[in-house]
């Protein structure tokens, strides 16, 4: 049967309708090359990886070819971090520059192939330590620091620290280019660290002690810290400048010194208690807030007395930690020590305790455990208190001696306001006094602030560009910086922003500058972006990027 025209038409329209078939997505894809960043020449077989929320298997990794090549194909739109790792050279990824680095943003439109990712090779320092007869010098301490910029002021910080072997060998590896130094730690084998002092078996420390027998001078001595080459002190260190590659060799040659002791009485020596324990720790700086324990000798040459043996001249941090039972109590003091010295322990100041708890100003709980650093503007160390997800904090383990702390708070979180029960405040400071129980109460701000946009280069969109969003009276406000690189497209995001007025800039060339000192930002405020953040607030803005 055939049907007439009209019947047919509706016939059709009375068939289910079926969905239009969705489009498919879109599907983009990365590919570059590997490439030595001090020749340009393609590194083969590198391990070169993608990562993105947006990815189900992420991270994806891919080798390269022999000609350095790579590529990820059937990537949906998105943000990507790119890296890449060799042996022979430091992991790094896309363009970067200290923790910040360049995503790769694919899209409609957007070019991401012929990506040139490049590697640094990395450094190596090596050397033997020999004592003044130029024997190896074994169970030596090796402390390797780094001179350069962090957050963009000059620092000096511990890059890692080793022991030497049997043949006095040490070796550090996989290191990035820059200004390094070496300072060494240790006791001559021969030495004879003996007490110079001792009691008979029928005194008690009220009578004294007695001087033994005399040890030969040749054997009563010490190594002190030495930093290459051949200084005491970090003001006289010889820095060693790593360039890629490079593997270099610092050799150092200890020279023994008169050991000088120092004898300790306890605070209230009385009559010997046997449940009562007394013993003493001593640091040295190396530099601004590093410090390393002392390698000399702890004994009890009496109840209640300690002698220390193998002290090398010089300045020190002394603790003198007693217990009883489950009562202990610690005494600091800072010493020059120049030539032998017998200190009572009554005399060092007590420690104090040092706990308390943060508060967000809006009751917010905080969403990760965080830390407070207390910074001793006297000897310039700093105490580390771990923060639990309550707030609550107390300092363990650590010392902290009399004298006025700079407290600061890691994470994007400014101090508010900052009180303690037991000790002075002035500003975001606290000033600790001897034996002190304090109790600190800090209530910070967390950003909620958003700032978007694009860095711009002769209209065009400038991807490696460090960002910085700068507050008004930067060097009182340094908590209150943020900072980012823009993407391959030009853009970047800043969180977290504590509401407050701003002026936003993007630096073409300031990675390896001083970036956050006063004097580097007046030269590019006047061109930046003046921003005001309040609560909650999402902004976006084009910055033209200054060379």
């Amino acid at each position: 049967m055939f049907l007439q025209p009209l019947s047919l038409v509706l016939l059709l329209f009375s068939l289910p309708q079926q969905p239009p078939a969705p489009a498919p997505a879109l599907q983009f894809r990365i590919s570059g090359i590997v490439v030595n960043a001090v020749n340009g020449q393609p590194i083969s077989r590198a391990q070169v990886s993608i990562g993105s929320p947006k990815l189900p298997d992420s991270p994806r990794t891919v080798s390269a070819s022999d000609d350095g090549r790579f590529v990820f194909e059937n990537l949906p739109a998105g943000t990507y971090q790119l890296t890449a790792r060799r042996k022979g050279y430091i992991q790094q990824a896309y363009k970067q520059h200290e923790s910040f680095s360049t995503g790769i943003v694919v899209g409609p439109d957007l070019n991401t192939d012929n990506l040139r990712l490049e590697l640094r090779p990395a450094a190596s320092l090596s050397g033997q330590i020999f004592d003044e007869m130029n024997d190896p010098v074994r169970n030596a301490q090796v402390n390797l620091l780094r001179q350069g910029l962090r957050s963009g002021r000059l620092a000096t910080w511990r890059q890692g620290q080793i022991t030497t072997d049997d043949e006095g060998h040490y070796h550090f590896g996989y290191l990035a280019p820059g200004n390094y130094l070496v300072a060494v730690s240790a006791q001559p084998w021969y030495a004879q660290q003996v007490p110079r002092l001792h009691t008979r078996p029928d005194q008690t420390v009220s009578e004294g002690v007695t001087r033994p027998d005399p040890v030969d001078p040749a054997f009563d001595v010490t190594y002190p810290v030495t930093f290459f080459s051949n200084a005491r002190d970090i003001s006289g260190a010889s820095p060693i400048t790593l360039h890629p590659g490079d593997a270099a060799t610092v050799d150092i040659t200890l020279q023994p010194i008169p050991a000088l002791h120092l004898i300790i009485r306890s605070p209230s020596p009385g009559e010997p208690n046997q449940s009562e324990r007394f013993w003493a720790n001593i640091t040295q700086p190396l530099g601004d807030g590093l410090e390393e324990h002392v390698q000399a000798r702890s004994q009890e040459i009496a109840p209640g007395v300690i002698e220390v043996s193998g002290l090398p001249p010089g300045r020190f941090t002394l603790a003198l930690n007693s217990s009883k039972g489950n009562e202990s109590t610690t005494r600091s003091q800072v010493l020059q020590v120049i030539q032998d010295a017998e200190i009572n322990a009554s005399e060092a100041l007590p420690s104090s305790s040092i706990s308390g708890v943060i508060k967000k100003d809006d009751g917010s709980p905080f969403s990760r455990p965080t830390n407070l650093q207390f910074r001793s503007s006297t000897t310039r160390t700093v105490l580390v208190a771990q923060v639990d997800l309550n707030g609550e904090f107390a300092l363990k383990g650590q010392n902290a001696m009399p004298g006025t702390y700079e407290v600061t708070v890691a994470g994007a979180v400014a101090i508010r306001s900052l009180t303690a029960d037991g000790a002075k405040v002035s500003g975001h400071s606290v000033e600790i006094g001897p034996g002190q129980n304090v109790r600190v109460s800090v209530v910070v701000s967390e950003g909620s602030g958003q700032v978007k946009g694009f860095a711009l280069k002769d209209g065009k969109p400038m991807d490696g560009v460090m960002i910085v969003l700068v507050p008004q009276d930067p060097e009182r406000n340094r908590e209150l910086f943020r900072r980012d690189q823009s993407d391959s497209d030009g853009s970047f995001n800043l969180s977290g922003i504590l509401p407050g007025k701003y002026t936003l800039i993007a630096l073409e060339n300031a990675w390896d500058s001083d970036w956050s000192s006063p004097g580097f930002l007046q030269k590019y405020l006047a061109a930046g972006e003046p921003v005001q953040i309040s609560a909650n607030d999402k902004l976006q803005f084009k910055v033209q990027v200054q060379p």
